[in-house]
C-alpha cells in the first residue's frame, strides 16, 4: 500500500509521506498534543493532486489556480470523519475527547486549510462595520477545490489516511458526494455560544497552528538543525548562567547600606518563589521600589526557575526600545564570554553571526553558506535562543497574533521564563487581563511569568464580574514575592513632592527652574514643550548646561546626551536635562531636583525615580506642577477620552500638597483600586485601524484575525508614525546604499532568482536598516505640524532621509506641534 504512495512528493527532493512524519516529529519535540499532530498528519496530503506534482516538476504554471492543496487537504480530513459515525469514533479516540462538536471539525479545517495563511477570523460577521461573509473559508477557493477533485478524479486517499489511521472505513465517495460538499462549502459555521471554555479553545487552536508552521517550516527547509542548536544551547546556558550570576553578584561591594538592602530583597524574593513553586505557581508579582536592584532580582528569579523546573529560555520583555539595550549591556557583563547565549531582538539589534556570514558571502557566495544563512535567520526569527531581551511591542503583539510569520515564535513560548518589566506601561484597561491571559499560557505550556514593577497595580479580576469570572476560571492572583513593607524602608524615602493646584506658563516654570542653583531634570508631556523650553533656558543659561532628550533626537545621540548628563552630575557640574516620560523607566540617572508636568500616578512614582535615586542627600525634592499653553492643560493632550479618568483620578488623590516617597504606597493602593473598580475590563480603542476590542467577547468568537490587529500605541490618537533617516554628515551614503539595495531586489525578483537568492537580499536590506537604525527618528505627524525638509522625493517603505540641515544635535529633526 505504501509503495503505491511513494511516488507523491511534498517538495522536490522529498516523498510526501516523509515530509508528512517530518512535520509530526518536529512538532512534537514543541509540544505532544494530538490535536497538533491530526493537522500535521493532514495538513500537505491535498499535494497529491497531480497538478501540484506537476508544478513541482516544472510542468505547469506556478500560477494555475489548479495546483493548489491546502483546501485540498482540508476536504480530506472533513470527508473523512464528517460523515461516518465509525469514523468519528476513530477521531474522538485519537484526540482523547468524550465528544467532537461541530466547532472542533470547524477549527481542525481552518487550521489545514489555512496554513500557508494567516488564522482567519471564525465568526467573521460580527466584525466591525466592515462586511463579511458568513463562511471562513474563501467561497472561490472551494470553487476551485471541487474543479480539481472533478478533473482528476480517483486518487488514493483512503490509503494515504489509513497509513495513520488504520481502523477506518473507506470515505472517498464522500468527496463526490454533494450533500457533503454542501455542508463544507455552507453549513461549517462556528458557533461561539457552544464555545464554553473559550480562552483554552482560542490558546489552542492558535498554539496548533503556530506549531504547525514551525514544524513545517524546519522541515520543508530541512532546518532540524535549529532545533539541535536550541536544545544544546539551552542545555550548555542553563549549566554556565546560574554560576556565572551567582559569581557576578557575590563580587558586588556589600559596604554600602544599598548594596546590602539590595541582597536582601533578592533573597528574600527567591525565599517566596521557591514557597510559590511548592504551590504549583506559574506566575509572580515583582513590586518593588525604583532603585531596588530588580534588573539583578528578575535574572536571580529566572536563574532559580531554571534550575528548578529546567527551563529551556529566558525571555526578557521592555516597554521601550530605549531601554532594552541597557538590559543586554548588564546581562552581557555578567555572562562575559558566553554572550553567544545572550541576544536582543528588537528593530535596532544586529546579529554578528548574520552580519559576519554575509559579509563573507558578499566576497563569495555557495550552497552551504546560503544554507547556514537561511538557518541563523530562521534562528532569529523564532526565538530559538536560550536568551532573548525584546520589546513590549513584539512579545504582546506576537502573543495575541493570527499572521503566519509572527506565530512562528510562540512555539519557543513553551518552558519559557517570562520576565516582564515595567508592566505598568500597558493601557490600565489590560493590566490584569494580560496578567490573566498569560497566566493560563503558562499553565498550560509549561513556563512562568514574572510581572515587575515599581508602582502597584491591582492583579485582581473585577469583584463582582461574574463572565469575567468565568472567563478566567482557574486565575488565581499572582502571587507577591516581596513584602510592601519596602516602599517604607527608611532608605527608600528619599524625596518628596511638592504639588501645585494651580497652573502655569513655560516662561514661569523657565524662572522655577533658574531659581534653583542645582541640577535638574524637567520631564514634560509633550515633544513640543521640551522644545520650547529649551529654547527658552538657552537665553538664561550655558549652552553646555542644557540638553535635550525627546523621540526627534536620533537614539545615538540620546545616549550620548544621557552620558554628558551624567558625567556633569558625577561631576557636580549644574547640567538642566528637558526630557519627556521616555526617561522615566530603566534609565539609571540620579538628579537632586526633578521638575514634572502633571501626569498619571505611575508616571509620577518613574518619574521621581530618578530623584535622589542613590540617597545621596537626606531628600531630593520633586516639583509637580500643570503646565498650560493656549489656553489648555498640557497634560490633558496625553490622556483624551475614555483615559482622561486616568489623569482625573490622579487629581483627586494627589491634592494634598506634600508627599515623602514613603506616603505614595496608600496613593498608588487608591489609584489602582479606582482603575479596578471604574475601568471596563479587557477592552481597547485604536484609531487605525479603527476597531474596538472587547478581548473576552472577542476571544470567545475566536476572532484571531480581529485580535491580530491589535497594536499596544494607537496611531491615530497621537498622530500617524512617519519615518527619517539623519545622515551623519553630508557625505553620508547610507541611504543611497538601502535604495541600491532594494533596487537591485527588484531587478532580481523581476528575473526570477531562486527564492534563497531573495531572502539573501532581503536580509541585507534588513541589515542595512538595523546599521542605520541608531540614527531613524520616528515623527507621530498630524494636520498642524511642520514637517522637516527631505533631502530627495525617493522613499525605502515609508523611510525618508531629510536633508542634512534639518536636524541639530542640540534641537534634534526640525519638526513643530508634536504630542509625542
Amino acid at each position: 500500500m505504501v509503495s503505491s504512495l511513494d511516488k507523491y512528493k511534498s517538495h522536490p527532493d522529498k516523498r510526501l509521506l516523509d515530509h508528512i512524519d517530518g512535520v509530526k516529529n518536529n512538532a512534537k519535540l514543541v509540544i505532544d498534543s494530538k490535536l497538533i499532530e491530526l493537522i500535521a498528519i493532514f495538513h500537505d496530503m491535498g499535494k497529491m493532486n497531480p497538478y501540484f506534482q506537476k508544478k513541482l516538476n516544472g510542468e505547469i504554471d506556478l500560477e494555475s489556480k489548479f495546483n493548489h492543496h491546502a483546501y485540498l487537504s482540508a476536504f480530506i480530513f472533513f470527508c473523512t470523519f464528517c460523515n461516518n459515525t465509525h469514523n468519528l469514533y476513530v477521531l474522538s479516540d485519537f484526540l482523547k475527547k468524550e465528544k467532537i462538536i461541530r466547532n472542533d471539525i470547524v477549527a481542525i479545517v481552518v487550521l489545514i486549510s489555512k496554513h500557508h495563511t494567516n488564522l482567519p477570523d471564525f465568526s467573521p460577521k460580527s466584525h466591525g462595520d466592515f462586511y463579511y461573509a458568513d463562511m471562513i473559508l474563501s467561497e472561490i477557493e472551494v470553487g476551485y477545490l471541487y474543479a480539481i477533485i472533478d478533473a482528476i478524479g480517483s486518487l488514493p486517499y483512503y490509503e494515504m489516511v489509513k497509513c495513520y489511521f488504520p481502523d477506518i472505513e473507506d470515505f472517498t465517495s464522500n468527496l463526490f458526494d454533494s450533500k457533503v460538499r454542501d455542508t463544507f462549502s455552507k453549513y461549517l459555521l462556528f458557533d461561539e455560544k457552544a464555545n464554553k471554555q473559550a480562552l483554552d479553545f482560542f490558546m489552542e487552536h492558535q498554539f496548533a497552528f503556530a506549531n504547525l508552521v514551525f514544524a513545517d517550516k524546519v522541515d520543508a527547509g530541512s532546518k532540524e538543525a535549529i532545533i539541535d542548536r536550541g536544545n544544546l544551547a539551552s542545555k550548555s546556558f542553563l549549566r554556565v548562567f546560574p554560576q556565572k550570576l551567582n559569581s557576578y553578584l557575590e563580587n558586588l561591594s556589600q559596604a554600602n547600606e544599598l548594596n546590602r538592602l539590595r541582597t536582601a530583597i533578592r533573597e528574600e524574593a527567591i525565599s517566596n518563589l521557591a514557597k510559590g513553586l511548592q504551590c504549583q505557581q506559574h506566575v509572580f508579582n515583582l513590586t518593588s521600589p525604583t532603585g531596588s536592584g530588580k534588573t539583578y532580582i528578575l535574572l536571580s528569579l529566572a536563574s532559580f526557575l531554571m534550575q528548578e523546573k529546567h527551563i529551556n529560555r529566558i525571555i526578557y520583555v521592555l516597554p521601550f526600545l530605549s531601554i532594552t539595550e541597557q538590559v543586554e549591556n548588564e546581562i552581557l557583563k555578567i555572562v562575559g564570554n558566553d554572550g553567544q547565549f545572550v541576544h536582543r531582538i528588537d528593530s535596532k539589534s544586529q546579529n554578528k553571526q548574520l552580519d559576519n556570514l554575509q559579509n563573507v558571502m558578499d566576497e563569495e557566495c555557495d550552497n552551504e553558506q546560503l544554507k547556514e544563512y537561511a538557518l541563523l535567520a530562521f534562528q532569529e526569527n523564532t526565538f530559538s535562543y536560550p536568551m532573548i531581551i525584546t520589546t513590549f511591542v513584539r512579545f504582546f503583539e506576537t502573543l495575541l497574533s493570527n499572521k503566519n510569520a509572527e506565530l512562528l515564535k510562540l512555539p519557543n513560548f513553551t518552558n519559557t521564563v517570562f520576565l516582564l518589566d515595567e508592566i505598568q506601561a500597558l493601557p490600565p484597561r489590560l493590566y490584569t487581563f494580560f496578567v490573566a491571559y498569560i497566566e493560563r499560557f503558562c499553565e498550560k505550556y509549561n513556563s512562568y511569568a514574572v510581572f515587575s514593577t515599581a508602582t502597584l497595580p491591582a492583579f485582581r479580576l473585577p469583584e463582582n464580574d461574574i463572565t469575567v469570572k468565568e472567563f478566567f476560571s482557574s486565575f488565581i492572583e499572582p502571587q507577591q514575592l516581596l513584602s510592601l513593607d519596602y516602599f517604607r524602608h527608611s532608605f527608600f524615602n528619599r524625596y518628596f513632592i511638592s504639588v501645585s493646584q494651580t497652573s502655569i506658563s513655560l516662561e514661569e516654570l523657565r524662572d522655577q527652574i533658574l531659581s534653583e542653583n542645582e541640577s535638574s531634570l524637567v520631564i514634560l508631556n509633550t515633544i513640543d514643550d521640551t522644545k520650547k523650553l529649551y529654547k527658552l533656558l538657552l537665553d538664561n543659561s550655558k549652552p553646555e548646561e542644557l540638553l535635550l532628550l525627546n523621540t526627534h533626537v536620533t537614539p545615538r545621540h540620546r545616549k550620548i546626551k544621557i552620558y554628558l548628563a551624567k558625567r556633569r552630575l558625577r561631576e557636580k557640574k549644574r547640567v538642566i536635562l528637558i526630557s519627556t516620560q521616555l526617561i522615566e523607566a530603566g534609565v539609571d540617572i540620579d538628579f537632586p531636583i526633578i521638575f514634572r508636568d502633571f501626569t498619571i500616578i505611575p508616571s509620577v512614582i518613574q518619574s521621581a525615580g530618578r530623584c535622589n535615586r542613590n540617597r545621596e542627600l537626606p531628600l531630593g525634592k520633586v516639583i509637580l506642577f500643570k503646565l498650560e499653553r493656549n489656553g489648555q492643560l498640557r497634560g490633558k493632550l496625553i490622556y483624551q477620552g475614555k483615559d482622561r479618568y486616568l489623569y482625573d483620578i490622579t487629581q483627586q488623590l494627589m491634592k494634598d500638597g506634600y508627599y515623602e516617597e514613603g506616603q505614595l504606597l496608600q496613593v498608588q493602593q487608591k489609584y489602582f483600586s479606582n482603575l479596578l473598580k471604574n475601568l471596563e475590563f479587557a477592552t481597547h480603542s485604536q484609531g487605525r485601524p479603527k476597531l474596538f476590542f472587547d478581548f473576552l467577547k472577542d476571544i470567545k468568537k475566536c476572532m484571531y484575525n480581529k485580535i491580530g490587529k491589535f497594536h499596544l500605541i494607537d496611531e491615530e490618537l497621537y498622530g500617524e508614525e512617519k519615518r527619517y533617516y539623519i545622515p551623519r554628515s553630508a557625505y553620508d551614503k547610507n541611504f543611497d546604499r538601502l535604495l541600491s539595495l532594494k533596487s537591485e531586489y527588484s531587478s532580481m525578483y523581476k528575473k526570477h532568482a531562486s527564492i534563497d537568492l531573495l531572502k539573501l537580499q532581503s536580509a541585507k536590506i534588513h541589515n542595512q536598516l538595523k546599521a542605520m537604525s541608531n540614527d531613524i527618528v520616528l515623527v507621530r505627524t498630524n494636520s498642524t505640524q511642520t514637517l522637516p525638509i527631505l533631502s530627495r522625493p525617493e522613499d525605502y517603505f515609508g523611510l525618508y532621509e531629510i536633508s542634512f540641515g534639518s536636524y541639530s544635535f542640540n534641537l534634534g529633526i526640525d519638526a513643530d506641534n508634536c504630542i509625542i
